[in-house]
């Protein structure tokens, strides 16, 4: 998950500066390796305007099938998985998934404006995998607030565990094939223009993901995709309205699991509003269709839908924000909880 910086100029005293919504990357297992296509940020970039932001995001996944969670329950106790679980599981004789860990992604870009309506950009990715410190801290606000624990109670906490069969394909991986590593380079081209007698404006993206090493675990697919995306943005004064619409063809392996060839659409909306001069509050919707759709599992191939709640700052040359990601639906196939960090030095040009 990222929060958007833009190639801007500073507002004038008292007003504020409007970035757009949050680029926040979609951190779910099976997506976290394919071309995401981030909401355009709403600031026009100058001429030889520059940028580089580094945005760390950093989720927690909990998620298993219906006939996982009854081996569990069936096993008893409160322990991790064991090779023997794991065998017991790729043995049932039809798909099956659990997946356990915490997922870190820093995500380094480079903005450049070539003229006064485009620019590019270069995204550099570092992966981390780790059975995290959030499993308690999650389970106590689902009992707290009288939530379904969703199976936690019946595996051993901050474990990085998965046990995968899916369309024939098995994997068991009971600790994390990789600590971390680079991922795929992202290249990406940005175009804007104003609605003329109005206050909204259309941005049209373009990007590739280039698998330049080759499938690798955990941090490639092994093949490239291509994104596409068409935003509408409206901008009144001290709020905003964003809407994107993006379509990405993907390919290769994640997981030892085949994607297939096939297109993604992606649908977000957002809600900006200044609550200072500095300081802006966002709120934000995903709707996104599932990487995984050859499986018998209807809980991994329904569709994805996450909320988020972010805020951003803008000091001068400096952006800052926090954002906090949540599913909201289908919660067998995203993260329980996701955090994104931001920090962005802005050069301008007039």
């Amino acid at each position: 998950m990222t929060v958007v910086l833009g190639l801007a100029a500073t507002p004038a005293r008292g007003e504020t500066e409007l970035l757009g919504p949050l680029r926040i990357r979609d951190m779910t297992p099976f997506n976290l390796l394919r071309l995401d296509m981030l909401p355009a940020h709403a600031v026009p970039a100058a001429p030889g305007s520059w940028a580089i932001e580094a945005d760390l995001s950093y989720s927690n996944t909990f998620v298993m099938s219906d006939n996982v969670q009854s081996y569990l329950e069936a096993r008893g106790g409160r322990r991790p998985l064991s090779q023997t679980d794991a065998d017991a599981i790729l043995g049932l004789g039809r798909d099956a998934y659990y997946v356990d860990g915490e997922f870190g992604l820093l995500d380094l870009t480079f903005h450049y404006g070539i003229t006064r309506r485009s620019s590019v950009y270069l995204t550099l990715s570092a992966y981390d995998f780790t059975g995290g410190f959030l499993d308690g801290t999650i389970e106590g606000f689902h009992k707290t607030f009288g939530l379904d624990p969703n199976g936690r109670d019946l595996a051993a906490r901050n474990r990085f565990q998965g046990v995968l069969s899916i369309d024939g394909v098995q994997a068991s991986f009971l600790s994390p094939p990789v600590e971390g590593g680079l991922g795929d380079p992202v290249f990406g081209l940005r175009r804007a223009w104003p609605l003329r007698g109005s206050r909204w404006g259309l941005v049209l993206d373009g990007a590739a993901k280039i698998a330049w090493r080759g499938e690798r675990p955990f941090l490639s697919t092994g093949t490239d995709d291509y994104g596409l995306q068409a935003s509408l943005q409206g901008k009144f004064s001290r709020q905003a309205v964003y809407f994107s619409a993006s379509a990405v063809r993907t390919d290769g392996r994640v997981f030892g699991v085949e994607l297939r060839q096939s297109i993604i659409p992606t649908l977000t909306a957002a809600y900006e509003v200044g609550v200072t001069g500095h300081t802006n509050l966002i709120m934000q919707l995903y709707a996104s269709r599932s990487t995984i759709q050859d499986t018998t599992i209807d809980q991994l191939k329904a569709d994805k839908y996450q909320a988020s709640l972010g805020l951003r700052s803008l000091r001068g040359h400096l952006v800052y924000g926090f954002a906090v990601t949540e599913n909201v639906e289908n919660f067998a196939n995203t993260p329980d909880i996701g955090v994104s960090l931001t920090l962005a030095w802005i050069a301008l040009r007039p």
